[in-house]
Formats: structure tokens, C-alpha cells, sequence
């Protein structure tokens, strides 16, 4: 049986990926508290909205396609929800074939006061790290 807080951040993370895959920039920032984070093997940390915006912004640039989240455990104490996501998405390399990035992220998300739920941190763990595919 699939717990409240699973579908909470399934659903959370739904809309995150269909505003980037839009390219609605704004809605898909719009979704992290205003002094969220990414921490990310992809880029520096990207703190609070503004550099939210510009990962955000470099990731759409980069042409990433069919992008999916599957929440794979989520937990629920008050006004926090954490969860273990499974990601994909299919960036095309300098010869425009397109290669699949994955990877496992442990996503935090705050309940905010209207009763929708913000995603606060984000740390995305890629199963082919740039250091990794480097040596």
C-alpha cells in the first residue's frame, strides 16, 4: 500500500517535472522554498531561488528530454516530507545522440501555510558521476 507522504511527493515531483519539461522555468522554481537548494554532482550548489533559476536554466540549455522521477520511499514528521527518488532523463551528447543520465535524489519538501507542499533540498546522486566516468 502506497502511504499519504509517498503520494504527497509523487505528486510534488509530477509537477515539478512537467513544468521543466514545459520549459516553464518560473513554475518549476516556483515549486522549491524560497531558500531551497540543489546539491548536485552536475554543477555548484545552487542556493536559494535566483540559483535555483540558473541550474534550472543551464539544465533546460542542455536539451534534457523525457525526464522522469519515481519516488521509491517517502516519510512524513508534521510539516516535513523527505523522500528517495529515482530520476532519468536523456541528454543529447556533442554528436546530438541522445545518452540517459540516472540517478537516486533525497528530496526535503516543507508544508507550506495554504497546504501545498515547496521541495526545500534536493541532492541528486548520479549512478555515473563526472569524476567517475573521468578516471
Amino acid at each position: 500500500m502506497t502511504s499519504d507522504a509517498t503520494l504527497a511527493m509523487q505528486l510534488l515531483v509530477d509537477q515539478w517535472v512537467q513544468a521543466f519539461s514545459a520549459g516553464a522555468l518560473e513554475e518549476s522554481v516556483l515549486l522549491y522554498t524560497e531558500n531551497g537548494a540543489i546539491y548536485s554532482p552536475y554543477g555548484a550548489p545552487a542556493l536559494g531561488r535566483g540559483q535555483i533559476r540558473r541550474t534550472h536554466r543551464e539544465w533546460l540549455d542542455a536539451g534534457e528530454q523525457n525526464k522522469k522521477i519515481i519516488v521509491v520511499e517517502a516519510h512524513r514528521e508534521g510539516d516535513t516530507a523527505y523522500c528517495v527518488a529515482a530520476y532519468a532523463g536523456d541528454y543529447p551528447d556533442e554528436h546530438g545522440n541522445l545518452i540517459t543520465e540516472s540517478g537516486i535524489s533525497v528530496n526535503i519538501a516543507k508544508l507550506q501555510p495554504d497546504g501545498t507542499w515547496r521541495l526545500h533540498i534536493s541532492s541528486l546522486n548520479s549512478d555515473t558521476p563526472p569524476l567517475a566516468v573521468s578516471k
